[in-house]
């Protein structure tokens, strides 16, 4: 979800993910502990998130509004986003395109391909939802025509996007990604067990598609992760503090799921406190 929060631990990574290793020794200090150098300020801003995470999660149980299984499910998904989002963090352009190897994928296909999965998991779980809903007897099948009218993109208009510039990609798949956020938090228990029927033989739960979202991020993830390190670019220490951050960031989205405007001063500030120590460290 992009918020005020979620822009400062962005800005953080930005910041501070090109800090060499001997550079996380230099002295920082916060209150008494002043002996592990830079990198506690990385591990001072994780536990704030993951504080901050807690507390959501605890005052939704103490108001009777504990997340729906479909929101721990998307809360997965969004965990698994941001994780693919660190991982691809500092690259530059010429790594991008680049092909690490003879009949292995550049950075720029892999992501393309996330992005038209997750629009056509989308699009599958929109039409599930709808035929559902409506009780209109439509059929189970999605239709091409059903496809172009919910993605909002003909062929030739998604063959453009995928073929498009890398950052008008991201921003479309994080746009994506936070309509799937927002439009399904609401799917009831019984609504998960409606069937789907999209390119397999056999229909589909609408559960089984909310987890396929995690899943096969997750699974491509871990292709850029081999082919950044197949590009000479493993990563340093700071940015695999960088990606515990973001994964703690991911367990406060994900705790908002279905609760959007939860402790926003509270998040707030702690956004504010995390851009100050970007600017300190970096």
């Amino acid at each position: 979800m992009t918020n005020t929060l979620t822009k400062a631990v962005e800005h953080f990574a930005t910041l501070t993910q090109s800090i060499s290793d001997p550079q996380l020794e230099r002295t920082w200090a916060w209150q008494s502990y002043d002996s592990e150098g830079i990198r506690f300020a990385f591990f001072r801003t994780y536990e704030e998130l993951r504080e901050l995470a807690v507390k959501l999660r605890s005052e939704r149980i103490a108001q009777g509004k504990p997340p729906s299984a479909a929101q721990l499910i998307l809360a997965q998904y969004d965990a698994a986003y941001w994780d693919l989002q660190v991982a691809l963090c500092g690259l530059e352009p010429g790594q991008i395109d680049r092909t690490p190897a003879e009949g292995e994928w550049p950075i720029q296909k892999v992501v393309a391909h996330i992005t038209g999965a997750d629009l056509g998991f989308y699009v599958a779980v929109r039409y599930a939802l709808d035929r559902q809903r409506s009780g209109d007897g439509r059929p189970a099948e999605l239709t091409e025509e059903a496809w172009a009218a919910i993605s909002g993109l003909d062929d030739a208009a998604y063959d453009t996007l995928m073929a498009g510039p890398f950052a008008s990609l991201q921003d479309y798949h994080r746009t994506l990604h936070e309509r799937v956020l927002r439009e399904f938090a609401g799917i009831s228990d019984a609504e998960l067990e409606a069937p789907s029927r999209y390119w397999e033989n056999e229909p589909m739960s609408v559960r089984f598609r909310l987890h396929r979202f995690d899943s096969h991020v997750r699974q491509h993830t871990i292709q850029v992760d081999k082919t950044t390190a197949a590009l000479g670019q493993s990563p340093n220490e700071a940015k695999r503090l960088v990606r515990l951050i973001y994964a703690a960031l991911a367990d406060v989205n994900g705790a908002l799921i279905g609760a959007w405007d939860m402790a926003a001063s509270g998040r707030h500030e702690l956004a504010q406190t995390i851009r100050a120590r970007a600017e300190e460290i970096a």
